[in-house]
């Protein structure tokens, strides 16, 4: 009879086995390693990238940082602008203004009876003095002012009795004031002002 020694077939058959299951375990350590590397490479791309993109991101916020500090004084010159135009729209209207109230005391003052000696425009008070025949042509004179559209507020501030070349007159003194009247709009006033 024949005898068959196995235990050499299943030692090696066991052997074979193991180094399947060390040939697996191998293929997993270095296939995991190998993702392991390829994920730590994204990871590193991914940074590398973000890294870039923040770079940009702050050349990008300095560039506007200067926009902004440049719109911030193109604001502030604005206003400044806005001011001057302001100033200089209120001097086109009161120098209107006060050829419109030139033209009315003018037209207003009868040259027969009464004759001005000074007259002072400042702001919005206006002082006249003159010389009168008489205190009713003083009177009347107040009256046509009041009735002015620009001047209002006509008071005598004072009066007196004064010869003038051998003749008994009446010195005078006014003070009113100067305005728009509400018939007159402010496009006649800047009209005439860009007339001159």
């Amino acid at each position: 009879m024949l005898r068959i020694n196995l235990l050499p077939v299943r030692k090696i058959k066991q052997q074979f086995i193991a180094k399947q299951q060390i040939k697996i375990f191998g293929i997993t350590v270095v296939s995991l390693l190998a993702v392991l590397i390829l994920y730590t490479l994204i990871l590193f791309s991914t940074a590398t990238t973000l890294h870039d993109e923040n770079q940009k991101l702050e050349a990008k916020k300095q560039q506007l940082a200067k926009i902004l500090k440049e719109i911030e004084e193109l604001e502030k010159n604005k206003e400044l602008i806005e001011k001057q135009t302001a100033i200089v729209e209120k001097l086109k209207k009161t120098s209107a203004l006060s050829a419109y109230v030139l033209n009315e005391v003018a037209n207003i003052t009868p040259n027969e009876r009464m004759w001005l000696t000074s007259l002072d425009q400042s702001g919005s008070t206006m002082k006249l003095d003159g010389m009168a025949l008489d205190n009713q042509t003083v009177a009347e004179y107040m009256q046509q002012l009041e009735n002015s559209k620009y001047i209002s507020g006509v008071t005598l501030t004072s009066s007196a009795l004064a010869n003038y070349a051998g003749r008994n007159l009446k010195k005078f003194s006014l003070s009113c004031t100067v305005g728009m009247g509400e018939e007159k709009t402010e496009q006649t006033v800047e009209e005439t002002a860009a007339k001159k």
